[in-house]
């Protein structure tokens, strides 16, 4: 991964530090044709569009920059987190995934809009195509994002210049085909041999050619979210796109990767930013590290650090199970029991794995340093796409190119090429042994890696892609409520908050934010009794509701396969003498019920 330190111009700098206090922002209403700059007004737009580019862009990535960490690794069972009943991992109450609007996707996703318009604006009044081009695919980017999250969201009106102040909600389709005719024509108009000013640019640093295939690519992205809702749609723009790749190129290795580059000074990563405490919160879980290790996968050393602590009775506690001299395990997935003694399980946080040091590197206290203050957020990568490509292949969508097979091997590929994972490394080494793999051939010609292996195709490009999606953005959520594979589990205690969650069910979307229910009250009262397929009421009609992409699904589609958690505290693991009720059962639930939480077992 090449990281890319943006220097960020004073002015840029001036205006991010401006923050409203609602959805609907009197300044997102500033006439971009005669905007205001420190009180006074201009008669023409003489700004340079590239002074909004960071704006723009950062907004939009700050507001997913904590749930992308918070709530994604949770509600997809890359993190068992130890602290909270409503967290996601619990599947109780989802509502993580709206505890972030103040300051989240949506608040500062429409902020953005503000500076996409005066960039759009500024760029048409300097003739400059290639800015244009750029505000209207962050445009798509910003509101698909929007409408994958929530459904049926203000796009139409909040768009224009002189917006009102409650903008009618547009229905998810008429969103979707709209901006991908925007995304398409955005990228159609991008001469890729030209160049931008390179600090205004986090992204790609000014390339345009790369602003081109990360179009293309998302329009890859968008057909398959869409192939159930509209599956004829979705199969002719994949074709359309994969067809003509002089008209339509798209990423061709991993140098053309969408990364936000923070600069490490006023802007750094969210893994430098966090606390401590929440690595503590946040160790990975049982089922991440269970099938990394079962697939002696070069990605786990690189992700995750080896466990501080390892017990030594497999009949009272659980014990590591990879072969290497460094430990990596995982904290239980899923239990619906009590904060604290959720937290204690196994004895605590120091005897599962944390996060690894290609996202966060610390000093002897925890505390992180300032080499991890510049890693990139992905936005959208190479593999992905060629699991995507691996998918339409096998479900026999594509009129040309390679075979399911290859493009799934070459995602793999991509992935560990990505992260740098190499099977004869030290880290590797250290976790695996001499029992891992010794190249790529090798750990796809594994039993369960092997496409021609005999296992479900579809299960394995999707756990694959599992895998290589940890921490991009909020990709892995979205596309698991899309595919439901690989099968996570619900546990068994969860089916009593039905009421208050989604309990058993994986959740469906996010609730519109509190501030957008008290200022736009009407639209959103209509979006909740006719944007879906059910009326949404409260919060179990909320996490039940299927918007227009997972209509074709059925009520039944987000139901999870459940295991049984076990019994506190007799079935938890051995805490010694002073707490005499713990693990007098555990070996026997262990025995019964541990391989139940994985559905490779």
């Amino acid at each position: 991964m090449n990281k890319i330190i943006i220097y960020i111009p004073v002015v840029l700098l001036f205006m991010l530090s401006l923050n409203g206090c609602d959805t609907w922002e009197e300044d997102i209403n500033i006439d971009p044709n005669n905007p205001s700059t420190g009180g006074q007004s201009t008669a023409t737009y003489d700004f340079d569009p590239g002074e909004f580019m960071l704006d723009m862009i950062y907004n939009v990535v700050h507001g997913w920059d904590y749930i992308h960490w918070n709530v994604a690794p949770a509600v997809c069972e890359y993190h068992g987190k130890t602290i909270s009943l409503s967290q996601g991992n619990r599947h109780q109450a989802w509502h993580a995934f709206d505890d972030s609007n103040d300051g989240g996707p949506w608040v500062l996703g429409y902020k953005a809009v503000r500076f996409i318009k005066q960039m759009r604006n500024a760029a048409i009044e300097n003739n400059d195509i290639n800015y244009q081009a750029i505000a209207t695919i962050w445009e798509c980017y910003d509101f698909f994002n929007l409408t994958l999250l929530f459904g049926d969201i203000p796009y139409s009106e909040s768009i224009i210049d002189n917006a009102p102040l409650n903008p009618v909600y547009d229905k998810q389709e008429d969103i979707y085909f709209t901006l991908i005719s925007k995304l398409k024509s955005a990228g159609l108009s991008v001469d890729p041999s030209s160049q931008i000013d390179a600090f205004t640019d986090p992204i790609f640093g000014g390339v345009m050619a790369l602003w081109k295939k990360f179009a293309n690519t998302l329009l890859i992205r968008y057909a398959m979210y869409m192939s159930d809702a509209a599956p004829d749609s979705a199969k002719a723009l994949l074709n359309e796109i994969l067809t003509q790749p002089e008209i339509y190129p798209v990423m061709q290795s991993n140098s053309d990767n969408a990364f936000f580059h923070y600069d490490g000074i006023q802007y750094k990563s969210r893994y430098y930013n966090l606390a401590s405490s929440k690595m503590d919160e946040a160790p990975f879980s049982n089922v991440f590290i269970e099938r990394l290790v079962s697939l002696n996968d070069p990605r786990m050393p690189i992700y995750a650090k080896p466990v501080i602590l390892v017990h030594e009775d497999s009949t009272k506690n659980v014990l590591p199970s990879n072969q290497g001299t460094d430990k990596y395990a995982g904290h239980i997935y899923g239990i619906t029991t009590d904060n604290a003694y959720a937290s204690s399980w196994n004895s605590g946080s120091n005897y599962a794995s944390k996060l690894g040091e290609y996202f966060r590197t610390e000093d002897d206290k925890g505390t992180a340093t300032s080499e991890c203050a510049t890693v990139p957020m992905a936005l959208a990568t190479y593999s992905e796409m060629l699991f995507f490509l691996a998918e339409a292949a096998e479900k026999g969508w594509l009129l040309n190119g390679l075979s399911a097979q290859k493009y799934y091997e070459m995602a793999i590929e991509a992935s560990f090429n990505q992260y740098n994972a190499t099977f004869n490394s030290s880290k590797y080494i250290s976790a695996f042994g001499n029992t891992g793999p010794a190249s790529v051939s090798d750990y796809l010609a594994q039993p369960d890696v092997n496409y021609e292996g005999g296992r479900d195709k579809l299960t394995l490009i999707a756990e694959q892609k599992w895998i290589a999606s940890f921490l991009m953005m909020f990709e892995p959520y979205f596309d698991h409520r899309r595919t439901m594979l690989p099968q996570f589990r619900a546990s068994s205690g969860a089916n009593a908050y039905s009421s208050t969650g989604s309990a058993t069910k994986f959740p469906s979307r996010s609730a519109y934010p509190a501030s957008e229910s008290s200022t736009n009250r009407v639209n959103v009262e209509k979006a909740n009794a006719t944007g879906f397929d059910i009326p949404i009421t409260d919060q179990e009609t909320r996490n039940e509701a299927l918007m227009w992409l997972l209509k074709p699904k059925g009520q039944n589609w987000l139901q999870m396969p459940v295991f049984q958690e076990p019994d506190y505290p007799s079935d938890y693991p051995y805490r010694g003498e002073s707490f005499p009720d713990f693990g007098t059962n555990f070996l026997n639930w262990y025995t019964e019920h541990w391989n139940s939480m994985f559905w490779w077992k």
